[in-house]
């Protein structure tokens, strides 16, 4: 194999059209970390890489350096997770699953821990005994933030240390007792940071024993959506805005 060509396991993050017949892929790729890649005359019908660079799957892939944007010259698909293609309702946790960690992942290194979590993710989700979505996506949300370094103070009050704290600080990244609390702060129940400490700390696997109420869900999702905007500069993503409009959210 030449200097310019090389090869990574990857999972497909997202992909738009490009010209006539090409197609834009971004990847997550164990050895190379996030990187974006044509896959020239992906779109037609015959083309030996359309099967292989749809959103969720994934494969090893053969890549040529190009000057500004790499080509994707070669694959091998090892998972389709065609589940979230099949099933409207499923399709926005899939892709929130995608669209999270393509805004946390941005640099160009190896990334053998985030891969490894997304891929299990797409792998619960589309499993037999499915998780409850809502909460699954909380819970891996604040694991690759963890695996990102984003991941917001859950252990007590960010300041005394004190064991009752809950209020949550999104300009702070971190929960705050009643005396030590600033303005523009969230209120959860006690309940509810306790569970966001489970989430953050039970594999994966796992969190389908986990329960929760309504009130647990919306006030996890209300804290990720303003820890998110606030550090991350992360505000609409479009499979929030799929469940809002199939009213899935809650």
């Amino acid at each position: 194999m030449s200097e310019r060509t090389y090869k990574s396991d990857a999972l497909i993050l997202y992909h738009r059209n490009l010209g006539e017949a090409d197609r834009l892929v971004t990847l997550l790729t164990w050895e190379k970390g996030k990187i974006t890649a044509v896959a020239r005359g992906a779109r037609k019908v015959k083309s030996r890489l359309a099967g292989g660079v749809d959103l969720f799957t994934y494969g090893r892939y053969q890549f040529h350096r190009g000057r500004s944007l790499d080509l994707i010259t070669g694959q091998e698909v090892r998972e389709h997770f065609s589940a979230f293609r099949e099933d409207a309702a499923l399709y926005p946790y899939g892709l929130f699953l995608s669209e999270i960690t393509g805004k946390l992942i941005e640099s160009e290194e190896p990334s053998p821990e985030p891969c490894a979590l997304l891929l299990e993710g797409w792998r619960l989700l589309c499993g037999g005994e499915r998780p409850d979505p809502v909460l699954f996506c909380c819970a891996f949300e604040l694991k690759m933030m963890a695996l990102a370094g984003f991941c917001p103070y859950l252990e007590g009050c960010l300041q005394c240390g004190s064991a009752e704290a809950f209020l949550f600080s999104p300009r702070r990244g971190g929960l705050f007792c009643e005396r030590c609390a600033e303005s523009g702060t969230l209120s959860l129940g006690a309940g509810t940071a306790a569970l966001a400490r489970r989430l953050l700390e039970a594999p994966l696997d796992r969190v389908k024993l986990l329960r929760s109420s309504p009130r647990q869900r919306r006030e996890l999702t209300e804290a990720a959506a303003s820890f998110r905007r606030y550090h991350l500069q992360i505000d609409k993503l479009r499979s929030l805005q799929l469940l809002s409009s199939l009213n899935l959210s809650g």
